[in-house]
């Protein structure tokens, strides 16, 4: 009997293609049992020793990355070969074939890891710190990318994989000399607190810089090496490659990516959706780059930073993609790394010579050319000191580097052992240069001012605020409630939703949204389905306005991004309010007002009491029985310059506090912090008026911590202290200090609390709520 060639083997592969073709014949055979069971121990022995020596290198302060390439190094022939060589035989020196699945996951997590960098690009940071950081980032290119082309070029011929590269090679050290790595800076600077110090943000702002140029620059040599010709030709075409993609990414791309997350988010939602969508966007990236002649991890890394931008992908949802990618993927990368790392060759006289001198020139030119620009732009000689020696840590993204050049030819293995050395090295040295340059830089009064109103805004109320939800049917209260979520996000990006909630019939009719391409997107049964034009056109034109009409308030005091979109409530429109304010929002903003009531009428209407009551996240409800604002059709813009903030030191009136200061920055109005002494009844107990000098004490000691925060906030802040006369209620003494003072707003903060089927919000608010001569904002949770 003649051998058959086993099944997935090249000889199968071979036999295949020769045999006549039929349709049973073009079927692909399924992996074989054997390949599968070894690519599954392989990377089940990968991620169990790059994860324990990654938290190993953690706890003892270095980065975890060096623990996950050294797990390659560990499972490879230089150690694992040596105790174990038959075991190391059957799982690791494998067929090319059977190692390239294993080279297909590493691709994997090479592109997520790029996705995860891209993410944490902050673009608003690099444009903050504008000229230093591109001159920091510039001396960390220029310098290293000199001495490192010269290095290539100078360099023994048996380190290069084709001598007549020797240009793509000099090239290509140059890149891998001028890169840092921004992942493992960024985790240096976290580990030792000082991210938000200015130090940090300017060593991560040049980092990002270098490493965008730096990835530009890899992609173009990356090119010339695919396309085997140096010639000026063919490095131009790669250049105008590079720009087209990233011009193209970054105008059209930019809109189209903020456009379809938004639309997936609104008509599908959930985490695993967006993680998918990420995904699929980075991989259909890194395709077209791929197909450019380009690497695949620019298009991916593009689109991390795109994504980015999207306030609807949020720390959770980046928290979430950077966990499976760090805890999985990324250590598989690393480990298979390391792998290919020859440590025998590193001890060869020669191979160990050539990378001691790559290794000095990798950080004379690149803490050099930092330290050099440091100075240039005004910096002290430890912080030059301290961003040269963070900016010098290579980590991933050289390891990253050298993988390419190995796949492309450009290395000899010799020459990749010695990058991956290079960045171990390095990424070693940064903390500890970083640690001795630290307690020599100063912090300067402007620089702790800063530090200090951030950590209130990350801790506080208003700072938290990414995504906005304001139901309407477009009325004068709620027109004026926009007017003030105008004046509350003014200058934060934050993403406000306005909805339409449809009534009756025209519930069925169509729902639709409006945002800036005016895109219809139909919602019936729950269900997301095209609407046609003609559907619902009275109902749509009236929506249409109204939402325009609220997008104007809301943008009244700056750029704001608004979204309008309509819903079907049909008989039932609070579940059709509540079911979108689920969808992940931060506060829901309700205008009511009732003219008219009488004294025995509930203080809200159903709809609005039933949405305070089971809102499943903080509200603020303005309240505004006033025929000062005009009619739904012409709302005057009712003047706020003076706010009456009481406040009890509760962490209710704390989120109250910081929306009436974001208010008053806005309108540049004066908040009134007032706190009530409520003095025991001389008819209950005493026979005389108590001392109440300890609890104005403490009153004071509320209204100026109150301030305290108004003050970091920019807001006008005037302080208060008054003890309730005679019998007088607290919340009567406030009503009373709005008209005598001339407030043309009261904010409260309150908690519900849910009193025969109704939102209650306490006595003393419904008080204020029902008798105040000026609008009620009240700040609270169900």
């Amino acid at each position: 009997m003649t051998d058959l060639p086993l099944p997935g083997s090249p000889a199968a592969l071979v036999a295949r293609a020769e045999a006549p073709s039929t349709a049973l014949q073009t079927v692909v055979d399924p992996l074989g049992h054997h390949e599968l069971l070894v690519v599954i121990v392989q990377l089940t022995l990968l991620l169990f020793v790059a994860r324990a020596l990654g938290i190993a290198f953690s706890r003892v302060g270095q980065p975890a990355v060096v623990g996950e390439l050294l797990a390659g190094v560990v499972l490879g022939p230089s150690l694992f070969g040596v105790l174990l060589p038959g075991v190391y035989d059957a799982v690791f020196a494998v067929p090319e074939s059977q190692f390239h699945l294993l080279e297909v996951i590493s691709w994997v997590g090479l592109i997520m890891l790029l996705i995860v960098t891209g993410l944490e690009t902050d673009v608003d940071l690099i444009l903050r710190k504008g000229r230093v950081a591109v001159v920091l980032s510039l001396g960390g290119i220029l310098l290293p990318f000199a001495t490192g082309f010269a290095l290539g070029w100078y360099l023994p011929s048996e380190f290069i994989a084709s001598a007549d590269q020797r240009l793509v090679f000099s090239l290509f050290i140059a890149t891998a000399m001028s890169i840092s790595a921004i992942p493992v800076i960024a985790k240096i600077l976290i580990d030792l607190d000082i991210v938000r110090r200015d130090f940090g943000q300017l060593i991560l702002a040049a980092g990002m810089v270098d490493d965008t140029i730096g990835w530009i620059l890899l992609a173009t040599v990356a090119g010339l090496a695919q396309s085997g010709t140096v010639d000026a030709a063919s490095a131009l075409r790669t250049v105008v490659s590079v720009v087209v993609f990233l011009v193209v990414a970054f105008t059209l791309g930019r809109r189209a990516v903020d456009g379809l997350v938004r639309w997936v988010d609104d008509v599908v939602g959930g985490e695993t959706t967006m993680i998918t969508l990420l995904v699929v966007l980075a991989l259909a990236a890194g395709a077209v780059t791929q197909y450019l002649g380009l690497e695949a991890i620019l298009g991916a890394f593009v689109v991390g930073i795109l994504v980015g931008q999207v306030n609807r992908f949020d720390y959770q949802l980046r928290h979430l993609f950077e966990v499976v990618t760090l805890g999985i993927f990324a250590p598989v990368f690393f480990a298979i790394a390391g792998l290919r790392m020859d440590v025998a060759a590193l001890l060869d006289p020669t191979v160990l010579l050539v990378g001691l001198v790559v290794l000095a020139v990798a950080c004379v030119g690149k803490f050099g050319g930092v330290f050099v620009a440091g100075r240039a732009v005004g910096l002290s000689n430890w912080e030059a000191i301290g961003i040269g020696g963070g900016m010098n840590a290579r980590g991933a993204m050289e390891i990253i580097v050298a993988t390419i050049g190995l796949g492309l030819g450009i290395l000899t293995t010799e020459m990749y052992s010695i990058i991956v050395m290079v960045a171990l090295v390095t990424s070693l040295m940064a903390p500890a240069v970083i640690r001795w340059a630290l307690p020599h830089i100063e912090v300067g009064e402007a620089e702790r001012t800063r530090l200090e109103a951030e950590d209130e805004a990350r801790r506080g109320f208003v700072g938290g605020l990414s995504r906005v939800l304001l139901p309407t049917r477009c009325s004068v209260e709620s027109q004026f409630a926009a007017r003030l979520l105008g004046d509350l996000v003014a200058g934060r990006e934050v993403e406000v939703t306005t909805m339409y909630v449809s009534e009756g019939d025209d519930a069925g009719a169509s729902t639709w949204t409006l945002d800036s391409l005016r895109g219809r997107v139909g919602r019936r049964a729950g269900r997301a389905v095209p609407s046609s034009p003609e559907d619902g056109e009275d109902h749509g034109s009236t929506a249409s306005r109204c939402l325009d009409r609220m997008r104007s308030r809301i943008a009244a005091t700056g750029e704001s991004t608004v979204r309008g979109i309509v819903r079907a409530g049909g008989d039932d429109a609070t579940r059709a309010v509540l079911d979108e304010a689920r969808r992940g929002y931060d506060l829901l903003v309700l205008g009511t007002g009732t003219p008219g009531r009488r004294p025995d009428e509930p203080l809200f209407t159903d709809a609005v009491d039933t949405i305070i009551r089971d809102s499943p996240c903080p509200f603020l409800v303005v309240r505004s029985d006033h025929e000062r604002f005009g009619d739904g059709e012409g709302v005057r813009d009712y003047p706020v310059e003076r706010i009456l903030l009481p406040t009890t030191g509760t962490t209710h009136n704390r989120r109250a506090a910081e929306a009436a200061f974001a208010v008053a920055r806005a309108r540049d109005a004066v908040v009134e912090v007032v706190n009530v002494v409520d003095p025991p009844r001389t008819t209950d107990v005493f026979a005389t008026r108590p001392d109440v000098t300890p609890a104005m004490d403490l009153g004071a000691d509320l209204v100026e911590n109150e301030a305290a925060v108004g003050r970091r906030m920019g807001a006008r802040v005037e302080t208060r202290v008054v003890v309730a006369d005679g019998d007088t209620d607290p919340e009567a003494t406030v009503v009373s200090l709005a008209a005598d003072t001339g407030a043309d707003l009261v904010f409260l903060g309150s908690s519900v609390r849910n009193v025969t089927q109704r939102a209650f919000l306490g006595h003393r608010v419904d008080y204020i709520l029902e008798e105040a001569p000026c609008p009620v904002a009240v700040v609270g949770s169900s």
